[in-house]
């Protein structure tokens, strides 16, 4: 028989969660790869138009200097005296390119490395206002063997060139980019260099300066990207999983101090305020007493759940100061309800550990000594955290009842050592957890452990009461088991302290 699939939403959203991390890398590492290779093809043509420009530079003086040589030896043919001239004279010992001359009236090109009929073809690739131009070679004799692009200056004299740019300059300066592929040169928007092998190249930036006359278009190696890539990725994998796998191991510290930023912020903005729920004695339908709750209150005028962080509010620090800000709140806004005796007590949850930091009884004996009736508090020691000194919880109950207080045992039987703490502790009341309540009303009908605590608390002759009463079938099957204290929807709701005056004049 197959495997039926249970849907597990903690799985799901973890599972969902690591999807989104990865292919949040994969898109981060995309990204940041194409960037860096952005920035290498960007340097690659800069560097490119750099070394144009200075070889242009250098062109000018020195076809400045060739006719400035020309008019003052009146040369106007290529005779020896003239590649002499050339040769000896302006560029002896000199590394710069050579420069051509071609007279006017002569299809002989002549240098310092001699004279040659004067090559077909070629083009004029743009002319400036200064009477430079760029010409584009076309003949294998050229600079280097190479198809080349020369600077030319014509006076009355002759036309002079000297190279600036050509392939092979290009290729030498690409052979040292691992992340160059093909490349595409314009002049002056006229294609001069058509290097291309991938008919539909990832990757391609163009760069123009805007002084020059030459645009470089330069695609990234597939290979290289792809490797890059993957670097890139596993860089920030490692870092990632190290981060999540430190996150894990001090996810408890970490939620603790989110938590605890959180509470000092909505006490300190007030966001906290009291609601109280009544407790209803069902043999005159009169409200007994209520149980002060605290809510967190949040924009919109909406409360933020109690089940979301109670649990990490009563292991914060700050949460003795909670509890006497509660108590002296419930003081304050109960007080005349209290006195007249409307209602006769209001609980207060503690917790064990509460207790145990030791603040709250000196506390409680403060307010008495100022006059606040003390006497009208019971806690709720709630079973949610075990007891670590029994004495300290001991020394609190009884210091709690020579000031008047009443102690309540919370939510009995389901959490750590109820039965202990009957047997070792003074308890006033018993609070049927309301878990036990719905079974009432369900084919899991538990009665027999209600039973239980009803026998538990008469034979220690101390009152008990049911939480969570939300129907009438509840409520009357508690009554027939003797429970009389109910406190649970079906009778209302926790209530802000103005809307419990009202109900109580209703009720």
């Amino acid at each position: 028989m197959p495997t039926k699939f249970k849907y597990n939403s903690k799985y799901a959203m973890t599972s969902v969660v690591a999807g989104i991390i990865f292919l949040g890398l994969l898109a981060v590492s995309l990204g940041l790869s194409h960037y860096l290779l952005s920035k290498q093809l960007t340097d690659v043509a800069i560097m490119l138009d750099s070394d144009y420009q200075k070889r242009l530079a250098t062109a000018k003086i020195q076809m400045t200097q060739v006719q400035q040589m020309l008019q003052e030896q009146q040369e106007s043919h290529c005779s020896d005296k003239t590649i002499s001239l050339l040769k000896n004279k302006l560029f002896k010992q000199s590394t710069l390119p050579v420069p051509w001359v071609r007279f006017n009236g002569e299809n002989i090109i002549c240098s310092a490395l001699g004279r040659w009929p004067a090559p077909s073809g070629g083009r004029l690739l743009s002319r400036h206002m200064d009477g430079h131009g760029l010409f584009e070679g076309s003949d294998d004799r050229t600079f280097n063997q190479q198809k080349a692009v020369f600077a030319g200056v014509t006076d009355s004299v002759a036309k002079v060139f000297v190279p600036v740019q050509s392939i092979q300059a290009i290729t030498n300066e690409l052979a040292v980019c691992q992340a160059c592929g093909d490349i595409t040169v314009e002049v002056n928007g006229v294609e001069w260099i058509n290097r291309r092998t991938q008919p539909h190249p990832f990757f391609t930036i163009e760069y123009q300066a805007d002084d020059s006359d030459f645009k470089y278009i330069l695609s990234a190696n597939e290979s290289a990207r792809n490797q890059l890539w993957l670097t890139l990725f596993l860089l920030l994998l490692l870092p990632c999983l190290i981060l999540i796998w430190s996150t894990y191991l001090f996810r408890l510290p970490i939620i603790k101090f989110y938590w605890h930023k959180k509470f000092a912020q909505a006490l300190k903005k007030e966001a906290f305020y009291l609601a109280y729920q009544p407790i209803i004695d069902t043999n005159n339908h009169k409200t007994y007493c209520v149980e002060a709750l605290l809510r967190w209150q949040v924009k919109g005028g909406g409360h933020r759940e109690t089940s979301s962080y109670i649990r990490y509010l009563e292991q914060d620090s700050i949460m003795p100061k909670i509890t006497q800000w509660m108590i002296k709140t419930t003081l304050n806004e109960l007080k005349s309800l209290l006195l007249s005796e409307q209602i006769a007590k209001c609980s207060i949850n503690i917790s064990a550990q509460q207790i145990e930091h030791g603040n709250i009884l000196p506390y409680l004996q403060h307010l008495a000594d100022r006059a606040y009736p003390i006497e009208k508090l019971c806690f709720e020691l709630t079973e949610r955290h075990p007891i670590s000194c029994w004495t300290k919880v001991r020394e609190f109950i009884a210091g709690c009842k020579q000031l008047g207080c009443q102690i309540k045992l919370d939510d009995v039987g389901t959490g750590y050592g109820g039965g202990l703490m009957l047997q070792q502790l003074e308890f006033d009341y018993l609070k049927i957890d309301k878990a036990f309540t719905k079974m009432l009303t369900t084919e899991l009908n538990q009665a027999f452990l209600i039973r239980s605590y009803i026998a538990i608390a008469t034979e220690m002759n101390i009152g008990i009461i049911a939480e969570g009463v939300e129907t009438q079938t509840q409520a009357e099957m508690l009554k027939q088991l003797g429970i009389h204290l109910h406190q649970g929807w079906l009778y209302a709701k926790a209530l802000p302290a103005r809307e419990l005056r009202d109900y109580l004049l209703n009720h």
